[in-house]
């Protein structure tokens, strides 16, 4: 050692001091990303937490738990896909790394000549430089979720105080409705959102509309009910939604057209009916509509009218 230190002149002593130095800032740059890759395994395992947490923030979340969740499961995602990234991005750095800290074989001093050659520093640094817009998406991640939080608490908060009125209506209620009866608690519903109701129950030439509905703003709600006494019961398939698709519009003049069943509907039919512009309120949308007191136009996803207050009365059948 002594002896090729005694044979180094100024140039060789200045490439390693140089070569010790970028090995410095690679170690650094490395470090960086490895903890910030730690961080984001850390948020994961909050997320787990946080979602298996009955009680988050000290609240039941009674009646979005299942939003909730999803809030979690989308961030959980986002998240997952942001550690796969930066993992394969420590793979590249990690390897020019260890190609920087091998000290060259050849003149070290030819090493640092200016336009001589890329030095796997530079990729390092390339690597690190991720950082940045990595940074800024979790915390935009992390605010976005936030949000969506604070505002499924108020919903849940309003859907209780819904659920204490008199004026909700469960699953199972509905499960002891006949058909007759369910149409009219979805035509009192229309009118308890501010409709006006043209046609509140079906039967013999209705030509498939079991209520007709008229919005603040004039637009023509047109519905049919599909009412079952059991659940989960036989799913809604497609060959009901197309004979409703071909007299709602053409018979009734729909602006909007809904098919609504205390069921579910087929996936050919949530097909069909996406095509068409039919919406459909199936058991889980119906629960958001009728027991925590939604809106019809926050249930269907439409722009909503001038709010209106009309008075509504419950409906008499409560089978």
């Amino acid at each position: 050692m002594g002896d090729t230190l005694g044979k180094a002149d100024q140039s060789d002593l200045l490439a390693a001091f140089l070569w010790m130095q970028e090995g410095v800032i690679g170690r650094d740059a490395q470090s960086q990303l490895e903890s910030a890759r730690d961080a984001l395994i850390g948020d994961l395992e909050i997320l787990r937490e946080y979602k298996s947490d009955p009680k988050f923030r000290g609240l039941s979340w009674e009646c979005t738990r299942a939003d909730l969740n999803a809030v979690f499961d989308s961030v959980t995602a986002v998240t997952s896909e942001e550690v796969n990234r930066l993992n394969e991005i420590l793979e590249a750095s990690g390897a020019a790394l260890e190609s920087l800290l091998c000290f060259p074989d050849e003149d070290p001093s030819l090493r640092f000549t200016p336009g001589s050659h890329e030095s796997p520093l530079n990729t390092v640094v390339a690597c690190r430089d991720h950082l940045i817009p990595l940074k800024r998406r979790r915390e935009a991640l992390a605010s976005d979720a936030s949000k969506q939080i604070d505002r499924l608490a108020d919903l849940n908060d309003r859907r209780l105080e819904f659920l204490k009125s008199g004026k909700s209506y469960t699953p199972e209620h509905m499960l002891r409705f006949d058909s007759t009866n369910f149409e009219i608690l979805i035509s009192w519903l229309a009118n308890r959102d501010g409709m006006t109701i043209r046609h509140d129950r079906g039967g013999p030439g209705d030509l498939g509309a079991d209520g007709i509905f008229r919005t603040p703003d004039k637009r023509t709600v047109v519905v049919q009910c599909k009412h079952r006494k059991t659940l989960p019961g036989r799913a809604i398939g497609s060959e009901p939604v197309q004979r409703f698709n071909g007299t709602a519009r053409q018979e009734h003049d729909a602006d909007i057209a809904v098919m609504i069943t205390n069921a579910t509907f087929s996936k050919p039919a949530r097909a069909f009916a996406s095509k068409h512009e039919i919406h459909l309120i199936d058991a889980e949308r119906l629960q958001k509509w009728a027991t925590w007191g939604d809106s019809f136009y926050e249930v269907i996803g439409i722009p909503a009218p001038v709010p209106t207050s009309p008075t509504a009365s419950s409906p008499g059948a409560q089978s």
